[in-house]
């Protein structure tokens, strides 16, 4: 059984990452998170996308990842370049804390996902409730 492992280690591991995809992509479709029609999330290719009205605001690869984890208070800093500030507070931002990052979060939600990738950038994101957040930020650390 060893030797077996040893010669198909590469075909063991892609399907245990496709099995991953699969089942990440089975919670966010049950939350809901492909069918909001102002922000929706997406996964191709282990690609990770936040649309906000049909735009690309936050993309990174599965590879990039450095840290994600779940918050529940930040401070917005200062806005460098604002998309939305309605129901959804979408754009760039600048604060002491990260730096310049990119956010696309849900106002009436007090939980957040932040994401740091190699190349230093800071993403921060919510989807439709604190539990959606929850279960994003717990499939991503899965991912």
């Amino acid at each position: 059984m060893d030797d077996f492992m040893e010669k198909h280690q590469g075909v063991v591991n892609g399907a245990k990452g496709f099995i991953v995809v699969v089942v990440l992509v089975a919670v966010f479709y049950a939350l809901g998170i492909f069918r909001s029609a102002t922000v929706k999330v997406e996964i191709e290719d282990e690609v990770f996308s936040v649309y906000y009205k049909d735009e690309i605001v936050i993309q990174f690869a599965k590879d990039e990842i450095q840290s994600a984890e779940l918050v529940y208070t930040f401070t917005e800093g200062e806005a460098s370049d604002v998309i939305s500030e309605e129901k959804y507070t979408v754009g760039t931002w600048e604060n002491d804390e990260w730096g310049l990052y990119t956010v696309c979060v849900k106002q009436s939600i007090n939980s957040y996902i932040v994401v740091t990738t190699e190349e230093e950038e800071v993403f921060v994101f919510n989807y439709e409730s604190a539990d959606s957040t929850e279960s994003m930020c717990e499939a991503l650390l899965d991912w």
